[in-house]
């Protein structure tokens, strides 16, 4: 949004300057100096126009601007400077919008006795539906009857007919002295005691709007001073928090940062993110991971929307570009760092990302449209409305991306194609219903429903690169929401076709036909209460159901319908104003495995004041083995023709085999500061233990004992001869990871942000005894984000960030032969430049803006490759216009 200028040097509509404070923030915020500002703001040019030196990063955005008007505004109305406070309070809201906001104005201007004013403002906070507008609507009532009454004398006398004037008193005799010697006075309006004609009335006073104060302060209660813009989180500890209390270390992605960044892929955007890791392979295939561990189907982090799960469980990994949502309908993204198994269980294993849609009704209908070179596209539109205590969100969309590169020229006669076009890296056709409906105080009830159809290029794992994937997905959901117990379940359904993009004649395109149902069933019950008297515990226990029923022509054709249940608990113990102690454990029955995995963790968050925190942690998390992991039934061709590996899991050799979960063991210091209005930092280091990865097996040819027992030999099912076993295996390796990261966000002027974070990432593998993993540095070590953010009153806007990865090495599977072998790939370092501007007009209604991503391409030794097998990336230019109704 703009922001007004602060220094007005007296142009008409100026805000004079108020009274001095004792509050230095407050002073600060209502009596900026116009030189300094003047400075700041050439600042802001002088770094916009040298935005091509500057880098990517995690942004900010106008919250901590309002949040200072905001607390300035509400000091001076502390002091009874009413009007300068208002100013500040509208000025926040101007900024970022608030009910809460509005309602402090609205009482502040009862308060200071501006009567007709408090109402348009309380009307205008009941607009919003606000859960306690019945109790708002009684406080307009009250101020309505009482400005009547002050405004009755007025109307009676204006309809009275007026009286002749009076003729003039005539010279009267001493009076008589009055009690204690004082001379008589008349009663006005009454005869005198000698018979004179009456003094005339005093006239009522003109009709005004000025009540009195305390008499106003009595009718509408008191303010609210909770700091409506502090950021607040839910992911972490599964109930809505601040960072500084988090019992993880937490980033949040803004909406403004998804608007000034341009982007419309969420990986991007979460790029930002200190210690992320984001790897794009082909135009439809994006893998992210958490402090290390990437991979092709990446499945070490654990993806929510609004709480749901939108993983695939036959892979284990998220197809980002097949979601039923876009970016135009996400209000934030909550990024946990950091294990989170103790609350959400399987998967949540490097971290989570929780993606939050704009809630029902809040908001604005619109559209947004947007079209680039090599056909890229865009379109989203949305509807978005409340009646009382219903509200809802409908939205629909359509995207494109091109393949960064072709994999098949067009005069390719040796190769048989998929027959998707060679041009396409992911297309997504979608609709997304929310809908809401409020019971009551603190109680509401949310249904919801999801549709997708999309076509993607990904890159499978081992042989399986370059692969073609068609699938649906819809989801429907009902939850509850109480003030002490939560409610929720929900049904998600994938049905797909799959195949590789190109195979030589010859060969097989294995297709297949992947599938999945999952029924989700959650019941959490939450209180808050003290034992002893001086500890607040925030209590937190919950059970959970899942059905899962997956199927693939890759898989055993005797597919087990599977039933996973989990029960969690957390408290959160308050010692006193600094100390909070956080317990969390999780068990979780998995039935391949058939036995509980339990996953505790524990937290200390110390606070040397309340916008500073110092956290120490510690935790376990797992990963249970994928459909495919456990269940691969897939006889894979070689490069010489006629032979073929069966990849099973459970080969005739050792069919009693069992993958064990992937584990993970963290501890984990942070220590976040939020002290100034002006920037913010956070440090954190941690170090995990990782073992009993989940990796494909190195193949082992068939023996001749193993023959003479009547394994291997001639497939008839396929016509090829079977020469050896591979499959899935736990790796025999540990790894010991030690990292830090440090970020920070600076606030300099209004409408300019500066923020940067670095992530180090150093890994040790420990081979025991006979074991031969390869060595694997798929992990960068280093990797720095930094850039700007850039707001102008006159509505133009943008960004301009950068992003650094170091070098890596890759340990991956390739057919050679007879055989499939492990080889290791180097891939240099890279470096990434986005930026984006745009401009606002028709009252902020309409924008148009364009982007470039990967501005410096061309500029380097060599084009730009995240995977050693992935295409190299290019730039791209799209331009944007976007309407709200």
């Amino acid at each position: 949004m703009s922001s007004p200028d602060r220094c007005s040097h007296g142009r008409k509509g100026a805000v004079p300057a108020p009274a001095p404070t004792n509050d230095a923030r407050a002073s600060r915020a209502a009596r900026p100096r116009c030189g300094a500002a003047r400075a700041r703001r050439l600042l802001a040019c002088a770094v916009a126009l040298g935005a091509m030196t500057a880098a990517r990063g995690a942004l900010a955005d106008a919250r901590t601007e309002a949040r200072l008007h905001f607390r300035a505004g509400m000091d001076l109305i502390a002091q009874k400077q009413f009007d300068e406070g208002i100013r500040q309070l509208q000025k926040a809201n101007e900024i970022l919008p608030h009910p809460n906001v509005v309602f402090n104005i609205a009482r502040a201007h009862a308060e200071a006795g501006h009567t007709e004013q408090a109402i348009a403002a309380y009307r205008e906070y009941i607009a919003s539906a606000p859960p306690d507008r019945d109790q708002v609507t009684r406080i307009v009532e009250q101020l309505e009857q009482r400005l009547a009454a002050q405004r009755a004398p007025a109307a009676q006398a204006a309809t009275e007919p007026k009286q002749p004037p009076p003729p003039e008193p005539q010279p009267q005799g001493p009076q008589q002295p009055g009690p204690g010697g004082a001379p008589a006075q008349p009663t006005v309006g009454q005869p005198t005691p000698e018979g004179a004609p009456a003094t005339p009335a005093v006239p009522a006073p003109a009709p005004s709007s000025r009540a009195a104060p305390d008499d106003a302060a009595g009718i509408v209660g008191a303010a609210r001073t909770e700091d409506v813009y502090q950021e607040t989180v839910i992911t972490a500890s599964r109930g809505a928090q601040s960072p500084l209390d988090s019992p993880n270390s937490t980033t949040i992605v803004t909406r403004q940062d998804i608007r000034l960044s341009g982007m419309t892929r969420i990986p991007e955007l979460l790029r930002r993110v200190a210690g992320m890791d984001v790897m794009q392979i082909t135009g439809g295939d994006e893998n992210v991971s958490m402090r290390g561990f990437n991979s092709r189907l990446a499945n070490k982090l654990l993806v929510l929307v609004n709480g749901r799960t939108v993983k695939n469980d036959v892979l284990g990994s998220t197809f980002w570009e097949a979601l039923s949502i876009d970016v135009d309908q996400i209000e934030r993204i909550e990024v946990v760092r950091g294990p989170g198994s103790a609350l959400y269980g399987a998967d949540a294993f490097a971290g989570i990302v929780n993606i939050i849609t704009i809630e029902p009704g809040v908001g604005k209908s619109g559209f947004r449209a947007g079209y680039g070179d090599h056909q890229q596209g865009y379109g989203s539109v949305w509807a978005s409305a409340r009646e009382g205590d219903f509200a809802y969100r409908l939205s629909a969309g359509y995207t494109r991306y091109p393949r960064w590169t072709r994999e098949v020229a067009d005069d390719r006669i040796d190769l048989e194609t998929s027959g998707q076009s060679q041009d396409l890296g992911a297309q997504n056709v979608r609709i997304d219903l929310r809908a809401t409906q409020r019971l009551g105080p603190r109680r509401e009830l949310a249904v919801g429903a999801g549709y997708s159809r999309s076509e993607l290029d990904v890159y499978g794992i081992g042989p399986f690169n370059d692969y073609n994937l068609e699938v649906t997905n819809a989801d429907a959901s009902v939850a509850y929401r109480g003030e002490n117990v939560n409610a929720r379940t929900y049904y998600s359904n994938l049905d797909g076709y799959s195949l590789l993009n190109a195979a030589y004649l010859g060969h097989t395109l294995y297709a297949g036909r992947p599938r999945q149902h999952i029924v989700n069933a959650e019941l959490e019950f939450v209180k808050t209460l003290r034992a002893p008297a001086p500890v607040v515990h925030d209590f937190h226990i919950g059970l959970g159901y899942r059905l899962k029923a997956t199927d693939w022509s890759y898989l055993d054709d005797d597919m087990p319908i599977e039933h996973h249940g989990s029960v969690f608990l957390q408290d959160s113990m308050k010692l006193g104003e600094r100390v909070t102690l956080v317990a969390s454990g999780r068990l979780d029955y998995v039935p391949y495995l058939e036995r509980l995995i339990p996953s505790p963790r524990g937290s200390v968050i110390v606070k040397p004041t309340p916008r500073q925190a110092i956290r120490l942690s510690g935790s376990t998390a797992f990963r249970s083995p994928t459909s495919l992991e456990a269940y691969v039934d897939l006889p894979i061709q070689l490069a010489l023709p006629g032979l073929e590996l069966l990849s099973t899991t459970r080969p005739p050799v050792r069919s009693d085999f069992i993958i064990d979960p992937e584990q993970i063991i963290t501890a984990e210091a942070s220590y976040l500061n939020q002290q100034s209005d002006y920037f913010e930092f956070e440090v954190t280091a941690y170090y995990n233990r990782v073992s009993n990865l989940i990796v494909l097996a190195e193949p082992q040819r068939t023996t001749l004992s193993q023959r003479a027992q009547g394994f291997g030999g001639l497939n008839p099912e396929t016509g090829r001869y079977t020469s050896g076993f591979g499959g899935f295996e736990n790796q025999c390796d540990i790894y010991h990871v030690v990292g830090g990261e440090l970020g920070g966000r600076v606030y300099p002027a209004e409408g300019l942000d500066v923020f940067a974070n670095y992530a180090l990432n150093l890994s040790e593998q420990q081979r025991p005894a006979g074991c031969s993993a390869p060595e694997d540095e798929r992990t960068s070590r280093h990797k720095v984000n930094a850039g700007v953010q850039v707001r102008t009153p006159v509505g133009v806007d943008g960004e301009v960030t950068f992003h650094y990865q170091s070098s890596q090495a890759w340990a991956e599977q390739v057919p050679a032969g007879t055989v499939i072998a492990t080889d290791i790939y180097p891939l240099p370092a890279y470096t990434l430049l986005n930026a984006r501007l745009g401009y606002r007009f028709l009252n902020n209604r309409a924008e148009i803006s364009a982007t470039v991503f990967n501005a410096l391409d061309g500029l380097g030794d060599q084009p730009l490759q995240m995977h050693p097998f992935g295409n190299r990336i290019g730039r791209r230019f799209m331009g944007f216009f976007r309407y709200s109704l």
